[in-house]
């Protein structure tokens, strides 16, 4: 069971928090760390402190964080931040959730008829959770801003550079931008260092947040659009991880706490082939189509900001000045230019000529220098059978490569060498061994 408390505002310092009281039971927290044993464990935190022990406080609250002049526009009537906050938890523990103040009824309805009944699914061994609470249908923006993230990634520019275009209609124009620090950057280095302290790993990725606050209000000012700081305590005290399944949410939830600025709201797509069949274990950006409508509300609209992929949106951008000046695509968050993020927008860039444009964002001299190894990165990364994230994306970029004639030959030479003897191994498993005759050959290995 989660209990949400009423929600209330305090001010501290220059900033304002809307917090509410947030109870997770023993059974829950419980399901919580087996749910995070059963997913890719290193991109958890729950072995550590879970359940933490600031839940022990009489007064620990779920909270967010904004700058004092916007504390006015804190939502404090309803429940809805707070509901979208802990919902996925909820749905992957199989939790109900009883929440002391109101929640909007278009929200309820979005919650109850779509979200739950889509994602908790028996045969994926997810119960139907309960969602107790009263309802209202009162709408209280009362800016009526249109907002979206400035993240500086692809996605984020491509929808600024689409909401700030003359030929968009007024009404949808962009009103605003937000940066949403609730566990978004996690630092994959220290992920993978056992005796690292929780200490030493948020206060290194609070530094990296800070860092990419700077460029976000660079883009604001370059753009004219104000920049508005939303922080949480969703990923310290909560989730401990999970990012990659619940990141859509996260962003709704930071987003529903300024429920009196904001009217609408442009998730920027991530790009992502369309899922018609979403659970808990696909990342949330993989149905954020369904999630928009779903999770919209009587005060705040969300709205899927486009439909292109990503390359589509790489090649668009080639022109932006903002993005050409302040792009920030890294995994390692600093545009090193040899993770798979930094490859995935170099060789599209690389492919249609606009590599050069990018020269304040990235070190181009020496991308070129080492292409080979880029474009073998992609090489072995595309699969077209494959749904394997990376593979996605690949597979994108390698039609274009190859219809072009651009990839490197001492890329693809290396490449033979190296991964011919695995697509052998694919054709026959695929292709010559019969199901039967697979399962016997792994009873064989096992006893090797």
């Amino acid at each position: 069971m989660i209990i949400i408390g009423k929600p209330y505002i305090a001010e501290e310092g220059d900033y304002s928090y809307l917090k509410a009281s947030v109870k997770v039971s023993e059974d829950a927290a419980k399901a919580w760390i087996d749910f995070s044993n059963k997913n890719y464990k290193i991109f958890w935190r729950t072995n550590r402190d879970y359940p933490p022990k600031v839940w022990q406080e009489k007064d620990h609250t779920l909270w967010f964080k904004v700058p004092k002049e916007y504390g006015k526009y804190l939502a404090d009537e309803i429940c809805d931040a707070f509901l979208v906050a802990m919902i996925y938890y909820a749905m992957a523990t199989g939790s109900d959730i009883e929440c002391k103040a109101p929640v909007s009824e278009r929200l309820y309805y979005g919650i109850t008829t779509h979200l739950i009944p889509l994602l908790c699914d028996k045969k994926y061994g997810y119960r139907k959770i309960k969602l107790t609470t009263k309802t209202t249908n009162k709408n209280y923006s009362t800016q009526h801003i249109n907002g979206t993230g400035m993240s500086c990634g692809v996605d984020s520019m491509y929808t600024l550079m689409k909401y700030t275009a003359d030929d968009m209609p007024e009404s949808f124009k962009l009103g605003a931008l937000t940066y949403l620090n609730m566990g978004a950057v996690f630092h994959p280095s220290i992920n993978s260092i056992k005796d690292y302290t929780l200490d030493e790993f948020y206060r290194k990725t609070d530094e990296i947040s800070l860092q990419k606050l700077e460029n976000a209000y660079a883009v604001g000012k370059l753009a004219g659009l104000p920049v508005i700081y939303v922080e949480s305590n969703i990923d310290k005290d909560y989730y401990r991880g999970c990012y990659g399944y619940t990141g859509v949410y996260r962003n709704m939830a930071c987003v529903l706490a300024l429920s009196k600025y904001f009217s609408k709201y442009y998730c920027s797509s991530a790009g992502w082939p369309r899922f018609y069949d979403p659970t808990l274990h696909d990342g949330s950006e993989h149905y954020e189509l369904m999630m928009c409508p779903a999770l919209s509300t009587d005060s705040v609209e969300f709205i899927l900001s486009d439909q292109f992929t990503r390359i589509e949106k790489t090649t668009a951008l080639a022109n932006f000045e903002i993005a050409q000046k302040y792009l920030d695509v890294c995994f390692n968050f600093d545009n090193c230019g040899k993770c798979q993020k930094c490859y995935r927008t170099l060789i599209t860039l690389d492919v249609f000529g606009a590599l050069d444009k990018y020269s304040e964002c990235f070190d181009i001299e020496a991308y070129k220098k080492n292409r080979d190894k880029a474009y073998y990165w992609l090489l072995k990364t595309h699969d077209p059978k494959s749904t394997v994230d990376n593979a996605v994306f690949a597979n994108e970029i390698y039609g274009i490569a190859k219809q072009k004639g651009v990839i490197p030959i001492k890329s693809r030479v290396k490449y033979f060498f190296l991964c011919i003897p695995l697509k052998i191994e694919r054709f026959i498993m695929n292709h010559l061994m019969s199901d039967a005759m697979v399962k016997k050959c792994l009873k064989l290995f096992k006893k090797i």
